[in-house]
């Protein structure tokens, strides 16, 4: 509340943000990216010598032959666009050229916030670029917009994607659930924010669902000086507000999640006045 934001999820292999945010019917824009390359084959210069699949030209078993038409046939899927074929053809009868690799979807919430979510298409490759894409169409909504906040859904792991995602950002937010994995899996992400030295703190999610977990977390917070934001317990709201698409805050106001969420939030606004006075 008081500032004007933009929603992202940049968790292009899965995105959930529109679904939670009602966001589906109510469609801005959208196009596809193309962050990728694949082979092509151009009929009219193949000769059917087969050289491209007695030589082995693909190394990632993307060309097969068509015994009926006796032309090669691209495996779109397997296909990595090194452009191996095209070089080897003695014929130059392949080519790469890029193709889509996802959507980029520009929405608004019922909340009337907007929400721009990407999505990798069945079979590319390249989900941190479509994420580097989609971070620089935020970008330029926001500033069109005049919105100075985006408050970007980050995917899981350590990967390409997450890396992306990270770029440029000025605070972040991890969420670790109190078990040894959750921790392990928190301490990479950590030391991955620590080389963009990046800001950021901690919620416990969950978090009186294993008490010497919770312990566990808190111990490594101190040891490295790391901000706990606040914590959130078990509560049985949470499928409910979920199933319904509505957040906790709407669908239990007054219930325990609802009231640590305020809490965190007001840590959280501090932090964004602090930055904007740099």
């Amino acid at each position: 509340e008081g500032f004007p934001v933009i929603a992202v999820d940049t968790d292009v292999d899965a995105p959930n943000l529109a679904i939670l945010f009602q966001a589906k019917n109510n469609q801005v824009e959208e196009f596809k990216v193309q962050t990728t390359e694949k082979a092509t084959l151009i009929p009219d210069k193949c000769i059917h010598c087969k050289l491209c699949i007695d030589d082995e030209f693909c190394h990632f078993g993307a060309l097969k032959w068509d015994e009926d038409n006796l032309i090669p046939i691209i495996d779109s899927i397997a296909c990595e666009g090194c452009g191996a074929c095209k070089l080897f053809c003695p014929e130059e009868a392949f080519e790469v050229e890029p193709v889509d690799s996802g959507t980029i979807n520009h929405l608004k919430s019922i909340y009337d916030f907007d929400v721009i979510t990407g999505e990798t298409i069945l079979g590319a490759q390249t989900s941190g670029k479509l994420v580097t894409e989609l971070r620089k169409y935020a970008d330029e909504v926001a500033k069109k917009e005049s919105k100075d906040i985006l408050i970007i859904d980050g995917p899981p792991g350590i990967g390409c994607p997450v890396i992306a995602m990270l770029s440029g950002l000025n605070y972040v937010i991890v969420v670790i659930e109190p078990t040894t994995a959750a921790l392990h899996d928190a301490d990479r992400v950590i030391s991955v924010i620590n080389n963009f030295e990046i800001p950021f703190g901690i919620i416990i999610n969950k978090s009186d669902m294993y008490t010497e977990g919770n312990k566990q977390i808190k111990e490594y917070l101190n040891e490295n000086n790391i901000e706990l934001l606040g914590e959130i317990p078990l509560d049985s709201e949470w499928p409910y507000a979920i199933a319904k698409g509505i957040p906790i805050i709407k669908a239990n106001p007054n219930g325990i999640s609802a009231q640590n969420l305020k809490e965190i939030t007001k840590k959280i606004e501090v932090k964004i006045k602090e930055n904007n006075k740099k």
